[in-house]
Protein backbone atom coordinates (compact mmCIF):
# COMPACT_ATOMS: atom_id res chain seq x y z
CA UNK A 1 0.00 0.00 0.00
CA UNK A 2 2.83 2.39 0.94
CA UNK A 3 4.64 1.60 -2.31
CA UNK A 4 1.50 2.30 -4.33
CA UNK A 5 1.06 5.64 -2.57
CA UNK A 6 4.65 6.61 -3.35
CA UNK A 7 4.20 5.68 -7.02
CA UNK A 8 1.01 7.74 -7.29
CA UNK A 9 2.75 10.74 -5.71
CA UNK A 10 5.60 10.46 -8.26
CA UNK A 11 3.10 10.39 -11.14
CA UNK A 12 1.27 13.38 -9.68
CA UNK A 13 4.51 15.36 -9.35
CA UNK A 14 5.55 14.52 -12.92
CA UNK A 15 2.13 15.72 -14.10
CA UNK A 16 2.63 18.99 -12.22
CA UNK A 17 6.05 19.44 -13.87
CA UNK A 18 4.44 18.80 -17.26
CA UNK A 19 1.82 21.49 -16.65
CA UNK A 20 4.43 23.87 -15.29
CA UNK A 21 6.67 23.70 -18.37
CA UNK A 22 3.76 24.20 -20.75
CA UNK A 23 2.52 27.16 -18.70
CA UNK A 24 5.96 28.77 -18.73
CA UNK A 25 6.03 28.50 -22.53
CA UNK A 26 2.55 30.03 -22.69
CA UNK A 27 3.68 33.02 -20.60
CA UNK A 28 6.70 33.52 -22.85
CA UNK A 29 4.36 33.91 -25.83
CA UNK A 30 2.68 36.95 -24.29
CA UNK A 31 5.61 38.49 -22.44
CA UNK A 32 3.18 40.07 -19.99
CA UNK A 33 4.09 41.55 -16.61
CA UNK A 34 3.22 39.25 -13.71
CA UNK A 35 1.75 40.75 -10.54
CA UNK A 36 1.96 38.23 -7.71
CA UNK A 37 -0.23 38.50 -4.60
CA UNK A 38 0.42 36.57 -1.41
CA UNK A 39 -0.82 36.69 2.16
CA UNK A 40 -2.83 34.63 4.60
CA UNK A 41 -6.17 36.37 4.00
CA UNK A 42 -7.67 38.69 1.40
CA UNK A 43 -5.77 37.52 -1.69
CA UNK A 44 -8.85 37.04 -3.87
CA UNK A 45 -10.30 40.42 -2.94
CA UNK A 46 -6.93 42.04 -3.59
CA UNK A 47 -6.67 40.31 -6.96
CA UNK A 48 -10.13 41.55 -7.94
CA UNK A 49 -9.40 45.07 -6.73
CA UNK A 50 -6.14 45.20 -8.71
CA UNK A 51 -7.92 43.97 -11.84
CA UNK A 52 -10.67 46.56 -11.32
CA UNK A 53 -8.08 49.35 -11.22
CA UNK A 54 -6.09 48.17 -14.26
CA UNK A 55 -8.79 46.88 -16.62
CA UNK A 56 -9.75 50.21 -18.22
CA UNK A 57 -6.14 51.05 -19.12
CA UNK A 58 -4.56 47.66 -19.81
CA UNK A 59 -5.34 44.15 -21.00
CA UNK A 60 -5.56 42.11 -17.80
CA UNK A 61 -5.79 38.39 -17.07
CA UNK A 62 -6.49 37.14 -13.54
CA UNK A 63 -5.91 33.75 -11.95
CA UNK A 64 -9.61 33.11 -11.44
CA UNK A 65 -10.21 30.24 -8.97
CA UNK A 66 -6.52 29.36 -9.26
CA UNK A 67 -3.77 29.99 -6.70
CA UNK A 68 -2.01 26.64 -6.38
CA UNK A 69 0.62 24.41 -7.98
CA UNK A 70 -1.97 22.97 -10.39
CA UNK A 71 -4.48 25.81 -10.61
CA UNK A 72 -2.02 28.47 -11.74
CA UNK A 73 -0.56 26.59 -14.76
CA UNK A 74 -4.03 25.42 -15.84
CA UNK A 75 -5.27 29.01 -15.67
CA UNK A 76 -2.31 30.27 -17.70
CA UNK A 77 -3.07 27.68 -20.38
CA UNK A 78 -6.77 28.53 -20.35
CA UNK A 79 -7.95 25.19 -18.94
CA UNK A 80 -10.60 24.62 -16.26
CA UNK A 81 -11.16 21.38 -14.31
CA UNK A 82 -14.70 20.01 -14.31
CA UNK A 83 -14.87 17.50 -11.47
CA UNK A 84 -11.23 16.74 -10.52
CA UNK A 85 -11.72 13.05 -11.28
CA UNK A 86 -8.99 10.84 -12.78
CA UNK A 87 -10.60 11.10 -16.21
CA UNK A 88 -10.84 14.87 -15.86
CA UNK A 89 -7.10 15.08 -15.23
CA UNK A 90 -6.48 12.87 -18.29
CA UNK A 91 -8.62 15.26 -20.32
CA UNK A 92 -6.62 18.25 -19.07
CA UNK A 93 -3.31 16.49 -19.81
CA UNK A 94 -4.35 15.85 -23.41
CA UNK A 95 -5.70 19.37 -23.94
CA UNK A 96 -2.70 21.18 -22.44
CA UNK A 97 -0.33 20.97 -25.45
CA UNK A 98 -3.20 21.78 -27.80
CA UNK A 99 -3.91 24.92 -25.78
CA UNK A 100 -0.26 25.88 -26.00
CA UNK A 101 -0.53 25.80 -29.78
CA UNK A 102 -3.91 27.51 -30.11
CA UNK A 103 -4.19 29.95 -27.18
CA UNK A 104 -2.86 33.32 -28.31
CA UNK A 105 -4.63 35.40 -25.68
CA UNK A 106 -2.75 38.68 -25.28
CA UNK A 107 -2.61 40.69 -22.07
CA UNK A 108 -0.37 43.30 -20.48
CA UNK A 109 -0.67 42.07 -16.89
CA UNK A 110 -1.25 38.66 -15.35
CA UNK A 111 -2.57 39.14 -11.80
CA UNK A 112 -2.00 35.90 -9.91
CA UNK A 113 -2.83 34.75 -6.39
CA UNK A 114 0.03 32.78 -4.90
CA UNK A 115 -1.27 30.66 -2.03
CA UNK A 116 0.83 28.20 -0.06
CA UNK A 117 -0.27 25.35 2.19
CA UNK A 118 3.10 23.95 3.25
CA UNK A 119 6.83 24.68 3.49
CA UNK A 120 7.46 21.73 1.16
CA UNK A 121 7.13 21.44 -2.64
CA UNK A 122 4.94 21.56 -4.57
CA UNK A 123 2.71 23.44 -2.10
CA UNK A 124 5.25 26.07 -1.12
CA UNK A 125 6.30 29.45 -2.52
CA UNK A 126 9.56 28.20 -3.97
CA UNK A 127 7.67 25.85 -6.27
CA UNK A 128 5.17 28.51 -7.36
CA UNK A 129 8.12 30.75 -8.26
CA UNK A 130 9.26 28.11 -10.74
CA UNK A 131 5.96 28.66 -12.60
CA UNK A 132 5.68 32.47 -12.52
CA UNK A 133 8.27 35.21 -12.00
CA UNK A 134 6.47 38.33 -10.75
CA UNK A 135 8.06 41.74 -11.20
CA UNK A 136 5.42 43.38 -9.02
CA UNK A 137 4.54 41.59 -5.78
CA UNK A 138 2.06 42.32 -2.98
CA UNK A 139 2.48 40.88 0.52
CA UNK A 140 -0.77 41.41 2.42
CA UNK A 141 -0.41 39.78 5.82
CA UNK A 142 0.75 36.77 7.79
CA UNK A 143 -1.64 34.74 9.94
CA UNK A 144 -1.55 31.15 11.27
CA UNK A 145 -3.68 29.80 8.38
CA UNK A 146 -3.02 26.26 7.02
CA UNK A 147 -0.84 26.08 10.11
CA UNK A 148 -1.03 22.31 10.56
CA UNK A 149 1.52 21.88 7.78
CA UNK A 150 4.00 24.16 9.60
CA UNK A 151 3.59 22.51 13.03
CA UNK A 152 6.62 20.29 12.56
CA UNK A 153 8.89 23.35 12.20
CA UNK A 154 8.13 24.45 15.77
CA UNK A 155 10.05 22.64 18.54
CA UNK A 156 7.88 20.16 20.43
CA UNK A 157 9.12 21.72 23.67
CA UNK A 158 6.99 24.80 22.99
CA UNK A 159 3.65 23.74 24.43
CA UNK A 160 1.82 27.02 24.86
CA UNK A 161 -0.65 27.31 21.92
CA UNK A 162 -0.22 31.07 21.63
CA UNK A 163 3.55 30.78 21.47
CA UNK A 164 3.22 28.02 18.89
CA UNK A 165 0.89 30.21 16.82
CA UNK A 166 3.46 33.02 16.84
CA UNK A 167 6.27 30.69 15.78
CA UNK A 168 4.11 29.17 13.05
CA UNK A 169 3.26 32.66 11.75
CA UNK A 170 7.01 33.40 11.64
CA UNK A 171 7.59 30.33 9.44
CA UNK A 172 4.64 31.18 7.20
CA UNK A 173 5.98 34.73 6.78
CA UNK A 174 9.39 33.36 5.84
CA UNK A 175 7.88 31.10 3.17
CA UNK A 176 5.50 33.68 1.71
CA UNK A 177 8.22 36.32 1.84
CA UNK A 178 10.25 34.40 -0.71
CA UNK A 179 8.02 36.09 -3.27
CA UNK A 180 9.38 39.49 -2.18
CA UNK A 181 12.97 38.28 -2.03
CA UNK A 182 12.68 36.87 -5.57
CA UNK A 183 11.92 40.25 -7.15
CA UNK A 184 14.46 41.74 -9.57
CA UNK A 185 16.01 45.17 -8.96
CA UNK A 186 13.66 46.57 -11.59
CA UNK A 187 10.64 45.20 -9.74
CA UNK A 188 8.33 46.64 -7.09
CA UNK A 189 7.51 45.19 -3.68
CA UNK A 190 4.20 46.39 -2.21
CA UNK A 191 4.16 45.78 1.54
CA UNK A 192 1.64 46.14 4.37
CA UNK A 193 3.42 48.04 7.13
CA UNK A 194 0.68 47.23 9.66
CA UNK A 195 2.01 43.66 9.74
CA UNK A 196 5.48 43.64 11.34
CA UNK A 197 6.43 40.36 9.66
CA UNK A 198 5.53 41.77 6.25
CA UNK A 199 7.20 45.14 6.91
CA UNK A 200 10.49 43.35 7.69
CA UNK A 201 10.81 42.34 4.04
CA UNK A 202 11.41 45.96 3.02
CA UNK A 203 15.04 45.29 4.06
CA UNK A 204 15.18 41.93 2.27
CA UNK A 205 14.60 42.98 -1.34
CA UNK A 206 16.57 44.89 -3.95
CA UNK A 207 13.34 45.98 -5.62
CA UNK A 208 11.64 49.34 -5.18
CA UNK A 209 9.34 49.32 -2.14
CA UNK A 210 5.86 50.86 -2.02
CA UNK A 211 4.12 50.63 1.33
CA UNK A 212 0.52 50.75 2.47
CA UNK A 213 -1.13 50.70 5.90
CA UNK A 214 -4.10 51.73 7.99
CA UNK A 215 -2.38 52.38 11.34
CA UNK A 216 1.19 53.17 10.30
CA UNK A 217 2.59 56.03 8.17
CA UNK A 218 3.15 54.64 4.66
CA UNK A 219 3.28 55.68 1.01
CA UNK A 220 -0.49 55.12 0.89
CA UNK A 221 -2.42 55.20 4.16
CA UNK A 222 -6.10 54.47 4.83
CA UNK A 223 -7.86 56.75 7.33
CA UNK A 224 -11.35 57.20 8.78
CA UNK A 225 -12.86 53.86 7.75
CA UNK A 226 -16.66 53.81 7.93
CA UNK A 227 -18.91 50.79 7.36
CA UNK A 228 -22.68 50.37 7.13
CA UNK A 229 -25.22 48.14 5.43
CA UNK A 230 -25.43 50.72 2.63
CA UNK A 231 -21.74 51.13 1.93
CA UNK A 232 -18.07 51.52 2.82
CA UNK A 233 -15.90 54.63 2.83
CA UNK A 234 -12.25 55.33 3.54
CA UNK A 235 -9.93 58.30 3.09
CA UNK A 236 -6.71 57.48 1.24
CA UNK A 237 -3.67 59.62 1.93
CA UNK A 238 -0.66 59.81 -0.40
CA UNK A 239 1.84 62.40 0.78
CA UNK A 240 -0.07 65.65 1.25
CA UNK A 241 -2.94 64.46 -0.97
CA UNK A 242 -6.09 62.88 0.50
CA UNK A 243 -8.95 61.42 -1.51
CA UNK A 244 -12.10 59.60 -0.45
CA UNK A 245 -13.10 56.16 -1.70
CA UNK A 246 -16.79 55.25 -1.43
CA UNK A 247 -18.14 51.83 -2.41
CA UNK A 248 -21.81 50.74 -2.23
CA UNK A 249 -20.77 47.43 -0.67
CA UNK A 250 -20.80 45.87 2.79
CA UNK A 251 -17.13 45.40 3.62
CA UNK A 252 -15.25 44.51 6.80
CA UNK A 253 -12.98 47.23 8.14
CA UNK A 254 -9.95 45.11 7.14
CA UNK A 255 -10.87 45.76 3.49
CA UNK A 256 -9.27 49.17 3.94
CA UNK A 257 -5.89 47.43 3.85
CA UNK A 258 -6.85 45.39 0.80
CA UNK A 259 -8.13 48.37 -1.16
CA UNK A 260 -5.30 50.75 -0.32
CA UNK A 261 -2.84 47.98 -1.24
CA UNK A 262 -4.56 47.60 -4.61
CA UNK A 263 -4.30 51.36 -5.12
CA UNK A 264 -0.56 51.04 -4.49
CA UNK A 265 -0.42 48.51 -7.34
CA UNK A 266 -2.13 51.07 -9.56
CA UNK A 267 0.54 53.61 -8.65
CA UNK A 268 3.26 51.04 -9.41
CA UNK A 269 1.73 50.59 -12.86
CA UNK A 270 1.83 54.33 -13.55
CA UNK A 271 -1.79 55.25 -12.79
CA UNK A 272 -2.68 58.30 -10.70
CA UNK A 273 -4.40 57.87 -7.34
CA UNK A 274 -7.48 59.73 -8.56
CA UNK A 275 -7.77 57.56 -11.67
CA UNK A 276 -7.22 54.36 -9.67
CA UNK A 277 -9.98 55.26 -7.21
CA UNK A 278 -12.43 56.03 -10.02
CA UNK A 279 -11.65 52.71 -11.73
CA UNK A 280 -12.03 50.84 -8.44
CA UNK A 281 -15.45 52.37 -7.80
CA UNK A 282 -16.54 51.60 -11.36
CA UNK A 283 -15.31 48.02 -11.62
CA UNK A 284 -14.88 46.39 -8.19
CA UNK A 285 -17.35 43.68 -7.21
CA UNK A 286 -17.36 41.16 -4.37
CA UNK A 287 -17.13 37.46 -5.26
CA UNK A 288 -19.96 35.26 -3.94
CA UNK A 289 -19.79 34.36 -0.27
CA UNK A 290 -17.66 37.35 0.73
CA UNK A 291 -20.14 39.41 2.76
CA UNK A 292 -23.07 39.56 0.36
CA UNK A 293 -26.23 41.03 1.90
CA UNK A 294 -29.46 39.06 1.37
CA UNK A 295 -33.03 39.43 2.55
CA UNK A 296 -33.89 36.42 4.69
CA UNK A 297 -36.99 34.66 5.89
CA UNK A 298 -39.12 36.23 8.64
CA UNK A 299 -37.84 39.72 7.84
CA UNK A 300 -34.20 38.94 8.64
CA UNK A 301 -31.01 40.24 7.02
CA UNK A 302 -28.28 37.75 6.07
CA UNK A 303 -24.59 38.66 5.91
CA UNK A 304 -23.23 35.88 3.70
CA UNK A 305 -19.52 35.35 4.32
CA UNK A 306 -19.73 31.61 3.82
CA UNK A 307 -16.89 31.18 1.32
CA UNK A 308 -14.03 30.77 3.80
CA UNK A 309 -12.74 31.75 7.22
CA UNK A 310 -9.63 32.34 9.30
CA UNK A 311 -9.38 33.70 12.83
CA UNK A 312 -8.68 37.23 11.65
CA UNK A 313 -11.53 37.31 9.14
CA UNK A 314 -13.91 35.75 11.68
CA UNK A 315 -13.08 38.52 14.15
CA UNK A 316 -13.49 41.21 11.49
CA UNK A 317 -16.84 39.78 10.41
CA UNK A 318 -18.08 39.70 14.01
CA UNK A 319 -16.97 43.31 14.46
CA UNK A 320 -18.89 44.22 11.31
CA UNK A 321 -21.99 42.44 12.66
CA UNK A 322 -21.70 44.54 15.80
CA UNK A 323 -21.47 47.77 13.80
CA UNK A 324 -24.25 47.26 11.25
CA UNK A 325 -26.94 45.16 12.97
CA UNK A 326 -29.84 47.38 14.09
CA UNK A 327 -31.47 44.63 16.16
CA UNK A 328 -30.64 41.16 17.47
CA UNK A 329 -27.33 39.70 16.27
CA UNK A 330 -27.11 36.04 15.21
CA UNK A 331 -23.71 34.43 14.50
CA UNK A 332 -23.61 31.15 12.55
CA UNK A 333 -19.97 30.10 12.87
CA UNK A 334 -18.39 27.10 11.17
CA UNK A 335 -15.13 25.26 11.76
CA UNK A 336 -11.82 26.81 10.77
CA UNK A 337 -9.90 23.91 9.24
CA UNK A 338 -6.19 23.09 8.83
CA UNK A 339 -5.05 24.85 12.02
CA UNK A 340 -3.28 21.84 13.53
CA UNK A 341 -2.17 22.09 17.15
CA UNK A 342 -3.40 25.68 17.56
CA UNK A 343 -6.95 24.80 16.54
CA UNK A 344 -8.31 24.97 20.09
CA UNK A 345 -6.92 28.40 20.95
CA UNK A 346 -7.99 29.91 17.63
CA UNK A 347 -11.58 28.64 17.90
CA UNK A 348 -11.72 29.83 21.49
CA UNK A 349 -10.48 33.27 20.44
CA UNK A 350 -13.31 33.56 17.93
CA UNK A 351 -16.09 32.58 20.31
CA UNK A 352 -14.75 34.85 23.04
CA UNK A 353 -15.46 37.71 20.65
CA UNK A 354 -18.77 36.18 19.55
CA UNK A 355 -19.93 35.94 23.17
CA UNK A 356 -19.43 39.70 23.57
CA UNK A 357 -21.23 40.57 20.34
CA UNK A 358 -23.88 38.02 19.39
CA UNK A 359 -27.25 37.43 21.06
CA UNK A 360 -27.58 33.97 19.49
CA UNK A 361 -24.67 31.71 18.45
CA UNK A 362 -25.02 28.68 16.19
CA UNK A 363 -21.88 26.58 15.74
CA UNK A 364 -21.42 24.18 12.83
CA UNK A 365 -18.79 21.45 12.60
CA UNK A 366 -16.96 19.05 14.92
CA UNK A 367 -14.16 21.49 15.79
CA UNK A 368 -16.58 24.18 16.89
CA UNK A 369 -18.48 21.62 18.95
CA UNK A 370 -15.28 20.30 20.52
CA UNK A 371 -13.52 23.58 21.27
CA UNK A 372 -15.95 26.51 21.01
CA UNK A 373 -18.99 25.19 22.83
CA UNK A 374 -17.14 24.32 26.10
CA UNK A 375 -15.49 27.76 25.97
CA UNK A 376 -18.88 29.45 25.63
CA UNK A 377 -20.17 27.45 28.60
CA UNK A 378 -17.16 28.51 30.68
CA UNK A 379 -17.79 32.15 29.73
CA UNK A 380 -21.34 31.87 31.00
CA UNK A 381 -22.96 32.43 27.62
CA UNK A 382 -26.68 31.58 28.03
CA UNK A 383 -27.27 27.98 26.96
CA UNK A 384 -30.74 28.85 25.65
CA UNK A 385 -29.02 31.18 23.13
CA UNK A 386 -26.54 28.55 21.90
CA UNK A 387 -27.02 25.64 19.52
CA UNK A 388 -24.39 23.34 18.03
CA UNK A 389 -24.50 21.08 14.97
CA UNK A 390 -21.91 18.83 13.37
CA UNK A 391 -23.79 18.69 10.07
CA UNK A 392 -24.52 21.84 8.03
CA UNK A 393 -27.81 20.46 6.72
CA UNK A 394 -29.02 19.91 10.29
CA UNK A 395 -28.09 23.48 11.21
CA UNK A 396 -29.88 24.86 8.15
CA UNK A 397 -33.03 22.85 8.89
CA UNK A 398 -33.07 23.90 12.54
CA UNK A 399 -32.66 27.58 11.71
CA UNK A 400 -35.50 27.47 9.21
CA UNK A 401 -37.96 25.22 11.05
CA UNK A 402 -37.40 26.05 14.69
CA UNK A 403 -38.27 29.44 16.13
CA UNK A 404 -34.62 30.44 16.26
CA UNK A 405 -34.68 33.63 14.20
CA UNK A 406 -37.16 36.48 14.18
CA UNK A 407 -38.01 39.66 12.34
CA UNK A 408 -35.26 42.25 12.52
CA UNK A 409 -32.45 39.76 13.21
CA UNK A 410 -29.14 40.20 11.39
CA UNK A 411 -27.55 36.81 10.69
CA UNK A 412 -23.81 36.45 10.02
CA UNK A 413 -22.83 33.18 8.32
CA UNK A 414 -19.11 32.36 8.17
CA UNK A 415 -16.89 29.25 8.17
CA UNK A 416 -14.16 27.38 6.31
CA UNK A 417 -14.65 26.17 2.77
CA UNK A 418 -14.96 22.68 1.25
CA UNK A 419 -15.94 20.62 4.29
CA UNK A 420 -18.44 22.93 6.02
CA UNK A 421 -20.47 24.37 3.09
CA UNK A 422 -22.26 27.09 5.05
CA UNK A 423 -23.81 28.33 1.81
CA UNK A 424 -26.36 25.59 2.58
CA UNK A 425 -27.45 27.59 5.63
CA UNK A 426 -27.70 30.78 3.58
CA UNK A 427 -29.72 28.99 0.91
CA UNK A 428 -32.30 27.74 3.44
CA UNK A 429 -32.68 31.20 4.96
CA UNK A 430 -33.16 33.16 1.72
CA UNK A 431 -36.45 34.94 1.29
CA UNK A 432 -36.16 34.86 -2.51
CA UNK A 433 -35.00 31.58 -4.09
CA UNK A 434 -33.76 33.50 -7.13
CA UNK A 435 -30.86 34.71 -4.97
CA UNK A 436 -29.43 31.18 -4.89
CA UNK A 437 -27.44 31.87 -8.06
CA UNK A 438 -25.49 34.51 -6.11
CA UNK A 439 -24.21 32.00 -3.56
CA UNK A 440 -20.66 30.63 -3.61
CA UNK A 441 -19.67 27.25 -5.06
CA UNK A 442 -22.62 26.93 -7.45
CA UNK A 443 -21.26 24.38 -9.92
CA UNK A 444 -22.06 20.68 -10.55
CA UNK A 445 -18.83 19.66 -8.80
CA UNK A 446 -19.82 21.43 -5.58
CA UNK A 447 -23.43 20.29 -5.91
CA UNK A 448 -22.09 16.73 -5.78
CA UNK A 449 -19.97 17.49 -2.72
CA UNK A 450 -22.93 19.02 -0.89
CA UNK A 451 -25.07 16.00 -1.72
CA UNK A 452 -22.35 13.68 -0.38
CA UNK A 453 -22.44 15.67 2.84
CA UNK A 454 -26.22 15.36 3.04
CA UNK A 455 -26.03 11.61 2.64
CA UNK A 456 -23.16 11.13 5.06
CA UNK A 457 -23.62 9.35 8.36
CA UNK A 458 -22.34 12.35 10.27
CA UNK A 459 -25.50 13.48 12.06
CA UNK A 460 -26.31 15.33 15.26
Amino acid sequence: MMANTGFIEKIRFLFLLYLRELAKLQLLKGRSTVIGITGSAGKTSMRNAVAAILKDSFRVKVSSKANSESGIPLNILGLTPKDYSFFDWVRLALLAPLKLLTNWEAYDFYVVEMGIDSPHPPKNMEYLLTIVKPTIAVFLNTLPVHSQYFDALVPKGIKDPRQRAQRIADHIAKEKGKLIRSLPKSGTAILNLDDRRVAAFAEQTEARVLSFATHTPADLTARDVKVSLSGFSVKVQEGSQTQELNLPLLLDAHYAQTLVGALAVGRACGLSLNYSIRSLVKNFRLPPGRMTVFSGIKGTTILDSSYNASTATMLSALDLLKKVAPGRKVAVLGDMRELGEISRVEHEKVVEAAARIADLIITVGPLMRRFAVPKLHSLGFPRRNLASFVNTHAAAKALRVREMVAKGDTILVKGSQNTIFLEIVVQKLLRDRRDEKRLCRQTPFWDKKREELRQSREVD
